[in-house]
């Protein structure tokens, strides 16, 4: 199947998806429900635009077709309201339904000063592709013969772009069948799994209902998270009596947990001269390891870490040095704890605080 085609000059050019060999015969047939989507898409684009054009500052920039099955864009230089967005969707459908003929001629005094630098006008002929009397354009691409065969336009969301611009999507015709039945068939599954009725308002309610309750539990679970990280940052403070290395590790630990305890911590690992070493996550998973302490202390125990732990990459300067792990491997923090707890490289400083 070849995808992609392309206009050099006057020429067409296919680039097949397989080598050829010179003077090889090939028969060329037309994938026509391919060919018919992309002329729904292309149709549907222009009496779209044609009849956003209607509205003051809504003329088409550029657009752009979705690939197979996927939504179509086109870009305005600014957003339309809901009211706009529904006048322009049922006024093109109006004029689908009215079965409007679509025509390609080829007149001698088409507009030329668009034209691509590279196209020999004195060898070629402008395409110009009319809706009724709704929209006159020059275009190069296939077409459908009436209105009735674009079927229906359908526009979807829209979102900011280049600046002031605004992206709006759309789908035409068969296109726009499919992905509505898909957009329904989603809509009754996660009613099913909402247990809510399928309905819109039903759906969209039970939603909020989920993100609020997800809202509240993400809420509880930092609390949760700091109360432990306050715990643990004062179970080192009490180990660090007595011990100048302090480990301490939890394995749904977050960045947050590591701050917490580190700025809990910090006072009183810098009155003692020690080191405390923060870790989070468990084997085969990703992780944080924050080493705190007094400079000297920190310069000693970085060396061991990385002998111990493959792959920690990080950095840091004084008294905090910070890295990350893209997966702990086996024992990776069973023997880091040992290193940390039963570290000797330390007794040079004076022990407990």
């Amino acid at each position: 199947l070849i995808e992609f085609v392309e206009r050099v000059g006057l020429r067409c050019v296919y680039h097949s998806p397989q080598p050829l060999e010179p003077g090889e015969i090939v028969r060329q047939e037309v994938a026509f429900q391919r060919r018919w989507d992309h002329m729904q898409q292309h149709t549907g684009q222009h009496l779209l635009s044609a009849v956003m054009n209607t509205y003051d500052n809504l003329s088409t920039l550029g657009w752009g077709m979705g690939k197979s099955g996927a939504m179509n864009y086109v870009d305005l230089p600014r957003k339309p309201s809901d009211a706009e967005l529904q006048a322009i969707q049922a006024r093109c459908n109006d004029i689908i339904r009215s079965s409007l003929p679509i025509t390609v001629e080829t007149p001698n005094d088409a507009k030329v000063h668009k034209m691509p630098e590279d196209y020999d006008q004195t060898k070629g002929v402008v395409r110009v592709i009319s809706i009724g009397d709704i929209d006159r354009n020059t275009c190069c691409g296939t077409h459908l013969s009436q209105t009735s065969h674009i079927s229906l336009i359908l526009v979807h969301h829209g979102e900011p772009v280049h600046g002031k611009n605004f992206r709006l999507y759309f789908s035409v015709g068969d296109r726009a069948i499919n992905l509505a039945t898909a957009s329904i068939g989603a809509m009754g599954t996660i009613s099913r799994l909402l247990s809510s009725k399928n309905t819109t308002d039903e759906v969209v309610q039970s939603v909020k209902t989920v993100q609020s309750s997800a809202s509240d539990l993400k809420k509880r679970e930092k609390k949760l998270l700091s109360d432990i990280a306050e715990f643990e940052a004062e179970s080192a403070k009490v180990k660090l009596q007595t011990n100048k290395s302090v480990w301490v590790h939890r394995s749904d630990g977050n960045a947050d947990f590591v701050k917490w305890v580190t700025v809990n911590v910090k006072d009183t690992v810098m009155a003692c001269g020690g080191v405390v070493v923060v870790a989070t996550g468990e084997e085969k998973k990703s992780g944080q390891l924050v080493v705190l302490g007094e400079k000297s202390s920190v310069e000693v125990m970085i060396p061991k870490i990385k002998n111990t732990v493959t792959g920690i990459k990080g950095g840091g300067a004084g008294d905090k040095w910070q890295g990350k792990v893209t997966a702990w491997e086996k024992a990776d923090l069973e023997t880091l704890k040992k290193l940390v707890e039963g570290s000797t490289v330390l007794d040079a400083i004076k022990r407990g605080c």
